[in-house]
């Protein structure tokens, strides 16, 4: 016999409770507990208290899930509310079959009649899921139909004068996944010296192969904001930091993932500087004259130009000889040219150009000359001129003629459709640029998003941010193309590509792609770029493209609900609630074969980890199930989380690793290196009986 010394809690509402010596049963000899991830097994308890009732019995003993089922019972008295909870918790969130009651055999209390039972994922929201569900003579068996849980509250009448006492209860493991934090993983990202912290991740395994249980990766990161500098190992505060918009890190496989890291940026003049730079999309350059920002919607004749040429227009010095050409990539049947005039001082807009065309950039054809209206000035310009073409050709060039003042000229925006009315897409470049960068594109950064390898090249899709006031403004995505050397990303050699993967829609949603990317090759042949548009909540929309024509923008095609479309802007929104960086992954086995696993943060900023499954790379996609609920918020100064995803090629089969970022609204804890670099967690996928 042993005698413990148990009470609820020693000090309660402030006031202190009695504890009594109270005597259990006989001691629970040890026994082996082999616990395989299978349906139907029973789920060890790590710890029972009951938070308004005093306890009588071991709950030590009550929760060994060797212990003899008619013995080490638990006696509920004296609560402050009129009902007993019991509060049972688990080392991880496990998917729930059912629990068991055993009811009480003794006679020093009453059997439980009635329960209801409350299942939460972190352990302080509970959720109802079962109202006062009759016992027979205190037992029962009770359906939980798989909700995941970390701890689960036991709700029983109490009555004054009364106690009541449980038997057992037993939890069975149900169908589904099981959440366990990857402390490895997390903690391998704290670092105290060099990198230190950074915001956005996704992995990639510079071998080609991204596909879940992936052999001898050699994985590469990306991150976006990042910290560079020192952090002290007792108070964990950061010291002589500076952060730059990007970086890239390594990990070398191993079991000690700290060791198995490296990280690298830029480094000059003793500082360190963004792997990635944005001076490719800022200025007055001619790719201004192809990117939707500052129209008011894109690929849209009908569409208004604003009045702010910064960034979003193309200028020169007046020469003999001013043009801009377009490089469509391959040979496309022409429709229509449309073009704004420079609208911020529209005396430096052009008042006549000469529209040519060449299928191999020598020999060049005359279409005709046109004159353009000067420009208003004013928010909401529309075009100058819809200018007819035909024919075939890969090349247009834009020669300027004339235009209304003598030193300067530019253009403001341009549009060019094929024979059936539908988009154009391609790259441009003048003979002249004013290369002055002013205002907020000195501010311009690149906050890099998911990506793809492709034979000896990493593809990214970056998002272009400025400062807009006292808050950030993503202006335009683009690609950049760096190439793979000696199992390394050269960052110093990228090429810095333009893209038609940010739009404006008509309807007046914000349409972003490259928040997630698919290697489907191997299946159907395409890679599946995933997007949001963000109109009345953030949709998930997808587009696909062959692996070999990724550079050619004509040759890209967008979901629109029931087929693929040139026009970016016919995106179908499939899911609502998704978080700007994500994943969606082929499954190959398991409870989920043959389907999609969308991995995401559920609104983003919810803190909700959260997985919907489709049956296609296109959906239908499920409604989101919460996988985790972060607990950063409650113990880092105005911390929060978001941008979950899966990183499949670290991951095996049914078993996933999944990461989510972590932030501060309050400028001053980011000395505290607790925030501002990756959280990850396990997602296990329970076993089926053989």
């Amino acid at each position: 016999m042993k005698r413990l010394l148990t009470c609820s809690m020693i000090l309660l509402c402030g006031l202190p409770l009695s504890c009594q010596a109270v005597t259990t049963g006989e001691p629970i000899p040890a026994c082996e507990w082999g616990f395989t991830e299978t349906v139907h097994e029973e789920i060890k308890v790590v710890s029972v208290t009951a938070p308004k009732s005093t306890l009588v019995g071991s709950a030590e003993d009550f929760a060994n899930v060797c212990k003899p089922t008619d013995s080490h019972e638990l006696l509920f008295k004296n609560s402050l509310v009129k009902t007993h909870q019991a509060v049972f918790t688990f080392d991880s969130i496990y998917p729930l079959e059912d629990v068991v009651i055993a009811g009480y055999v003794g006679d020093r209390a009453k059997t439980v009649e009635t329960v209801s039972v409350d299942v939460s994922l972190d352990g302080v929201d509970f959720d109802r899921v079962a109202v006062a569900v009759a016992l027979e003579n205190g037992s029962g068996t009770i359906d939980l139909s798989g909700r995941s849980a970390i701890a689960v509250r036991l709700v029983f009448p109490a009555a004054i004068g009364e106690t009541h006492a449980l038997q057992d209860v037993a939890f069975h493991l149900g169908e589904g996944f099981i959440v366990r934090e990857a402390i490895d993983w997390s903690d391998a990202f704290l670092r105290y010296s060099g990198w230190t912290g950074a915001d956005g991740i996704f992995s990639f395994n510079l071998k080609g192969d991204d596909a879940i249980g992936a052999t001898d990766p050699i994985t590469a990161f990306v991150f976006s904001d990042t910290f560079v500098g020192t952090v002290d190992a007792n108070t964990l505060f950061r010291k002589n930091s500076v952060m730059i918009n990007n970086s890239v890190g390594y990990f070398t496989g191993g079991e000690n993932i700290a060791d198995a890291l490296s990280f690298g940026y830029r480094t000059g003049a003793g500082a360190a500087q963004s792997a990635f730079l944005p001076d490719a999309y800022v200025g007055f350059t001619a790719r201004n004259l192809l990117d939707s920002d500052g129209l008011s919607s894109y690929f849209d004749a009908d569409a208004t130009l604003g009045n702010e040429a910064n960034g979003t227009m193309w200028r020169t010095a007046r020469t003999a000889a001013d043009h801009v050409d377009i490089d469509f990539g391959a040979s496309v049947e022409l429709g229509r040219l449309v073009v704004w005039n420079y609208n911020e001082n529209p005396d430096y807009g052009a008042s006549r150009i000469r529209v040519l065309t060449s299928d191999d950039g020598d020999a060049w054809s005359t279409k005709g000359d046109f004159d353009l209206p000067k420009a208003s000035g004013q928010d909401g310009q529309a075009a100058a001129a819809s200018i007819p073409l035909s024919g075939s050709a890969r090349y247009v060039r834009i020669l300027i003629l004339d235009g209304y003042d003598a030193t300067t000229v530019g253009l403001g925006k341009l549009l060019f459709e094929d024979a059936d009315g539908e988009p154009l897409f391609g790259s441009a470049t003048a003979s002249s640029t004013d290369p002055a960068v002013l205002a907020n594109e000195l501010s311009a950064r690149l906050w890099l998003q998911d990506g793809i390898v492709l034979g000896e090249s990493l593809y990214l899709f970056p998002l272009l941010v400025k400062d807009d006031g006292s808050l950030f403004k993503v202006t335009r995505v683009g690609m950049i193309k760096a190439p793979i050397v000696d199992d390394e990303i050269d960052f110093e050699h990228a090429e810095y590509l333009p893209s038609p993967l940010q739009s404006r829609t008509p309807e007046g949603g914000l349409l972003y792609y490259g928040a997630g990317v698919m290697d489907h090759s191997s299946v159907d042949g395409y890679v599946y770029v995933y997007g949001y548009l963000d109109l009345d909540g953030r949709h998930l929309t997808v587009a696909r493209v062959l692996p070999e024509d990724i550079e050619d923008w004509t040759a890209w095609r967008y979901y629109d609900g029931t087929g693929w479309s040139k026009d970016p802007n016919d995106s179908a929104p499939l899911l609502e609630g998704v978080s700007p960086e994500l994943s969606v992954t082929r499954i190959e086995s398991g409870l989920f074969a043959g389907k999609y696993l969308l991995v995401a943060m559920e609104g983003t900023t919810s803190g909700n980890v959260a997985y919907s499954v489709g049956d296609t790379p296109t959906g239908p996609f499920s409604d989101f199930t919460t996988l985790y609920q972060t607990k950063e918020s409650t113990y880092l100064r105005g911390a929060f989380t978001y941008n979950a995803k899966m990183h499949a090629h670290l991951s095996t089969p049914g078993r996933y690793l999944v990461s989510y970022n972590v932030n501060t609204t309050m400028l001053s804890a980011l000395n505290d290196a607790r925030i501002y670099h990756p959280r990850f967690l396990w997602i296990i996928e329970t076993k089926r009986p053989a």
